[in-house]
């Protein structure tokens, strides 16, 4: 986990740091300029992550929720990345999806033998939790992507 979130925090280097990279990107395309709302699936995906991670309590489902982020990542940012290409975004400034469709395949294939394995392997109880969590996220997130189909022009938490 400590290894995703170096790599998140661009290895010590600001220009990687993946938070202003999909900033930038959000800037390139004029997202950051739109009045659109913010729609409430947006904000309960961020409550939920929040929650889980505020709470010692829900720990358990907290990695579950975060696992499943990056063992679904891969072949998302892939496709939006592909999208962006079609679409004549130039390469740095699609460089967070880039990245991320490479760079998560290690998160994914990590956080399995390496987080979510030896957990379950220690306790097999914990299998529940980290389900738990890893539903509600892809639950959250479900929600959101039929939302961001039905309306395009609404905004994301990221891109606010």
């Amino acid at each position: 986990m400590a290894r995703n979130f170096w790599d998140e925090m661009g290895r010590g280097h600001e220009a990687g740091m993946h938070g202003p990279m999909l900033a930038s990107l959000a800037h390139a395309l004029h997202v950051d300029e739109l009045d659109a709302p913010i729609v409430w699936e947006a904000v309960a995906l961020g409550n939920v992550m929040i929650a889980l991670a505020a709470n010692r309590r829900y720990a358990y489902q907290a990695i579950g929720a975060l696992g499943v982020i990056e063992l679904t990542a891969p072949a998302r940012a892939a496709h939006v990345n592909h999208a962006m290409k079609r679409l004549d975004v130039l390469a740095h400034e699609r460089r967070y999806y880039a990245l991320h469709a490479t760079l998560d395949i290690k998160h994914a294939n990590a956080w399995i033998a390496e987080v979510i394995a030896p957990l379950v392997a220690d306790d097999p109880t914990m299998a529940s939790a980290i389900a738990e969590g890893a539903l509600m996220r892809l639950s959250c997130g479900a929600r959101c992507f039929s939302r961001y189909r039905a309306e395009p022009q609404v905004r994301t938490l990221l891109a606010a």
